[in-house]
């Protein structure tokens, strides 16, 4: 079933906004797939020519082929806040105008991150060995810094379909879950891909149960229909389809 990279991405808050939220900003508890995206174009230093027009996410090429799985690690815990904003249009003019917009932050978040597969994966496995980043990681807001800690390379192999997942559970054709063992369990609509112009590829539902501080959360399904599992370093892994 392949080799797989583990790494955990952590920091003080995350903010990876709605898209549907405009003056108030709100985010989604774990970076969508979308992020996961920009994470690994960051480390691995691909250039999305953006400085030659702001649309332009080019590293969307070198993307295919990669396989992602996303695990929250840590409570979920938010920040309620109002973030001063000024209002300033040429260089010279003085910032007497501003707004305050409230932002919603997650606190303190943790994550793991399972890739495989792609051509980017040597340049990954080898930036995240020598913890040498091409471009600062941050999660999703350039503010919220994040450090990251490569836990290190896996073979991934058959998952017991009785087994509970440890990480997101994307909602492939023919999932069925079982919220009696699963106890709480939260969905959200979260975009998959983007074009190489910024513009929305296509979304998709998911299925998480967030982890308290006495264990992992685990969620279990009677019929993972399309979904691709796999258990790697004892953990089950739910896997986005490849990019």
């Amino acid at each position: 079933m392949g080799v797989v990279l583990v790494f955990d991405i952590e920091g003080d808050m995350a903010l990876f906004r709605k898209p549907y939220t405009t003056t108030s900003m709100v985010s989604y508890p774990f970076p969508p797939p979308t992020a996961v995206a920009g994470m690994l174009g960051a480390i691995v230093g691909i250039n999305h020519e953006a400085s030659q027009n702001a649309k332009n996410a080019r590293y969307w090429d070198k993307m295919k082929g990669v396989q992602i799985g996303i695990a929250m690690q840590s409570p979920l815990r938010w920040i309620n806040t109002a973030v001063n904003l000024m209002k300033l249009k040429t260089l010279n003019e003085k910032m007497t105008e501003h707004i305050q917009v409230k932002h919603q932050l997650v606190k303190k978040p943790r994550y793991r991150i399972y890739v495989k597969g792609g051509e980017i994966y040597s340049e990954l496995k080898h930036r995240l060995e020598r913890e040498e980043f091409i471009y600062t990681p941050c999660l999703g807001a350039a503010y919220a810094l994040a450090t990251i800690t490569y836990l290190g390379e896996y073979e991934a192999v058959a998952a017991d379909p009785a087994a509970g997942f440890n990480t997101i559970v994307p909602a492939y054709e023919g999932l069925e879950l079982d919220i009696v063992r699963s106890g709480s369990v939260f969905s959200e609509q979260v975009p998959v891909q983007l074009t190489n112009s910024r513009r929305l590829s296509h979304t998709i539902l998911i299925y998480y149960t967030p982890p308290n501080k006495e264990e992992k959360p685990v969620l279990y399904v009677r019929n993972q229909g399309e979904l691709q599992s796999s258990m790697v370093n004892g953990e089950k892994v739910a896997w986005f389809n490849a990019w």
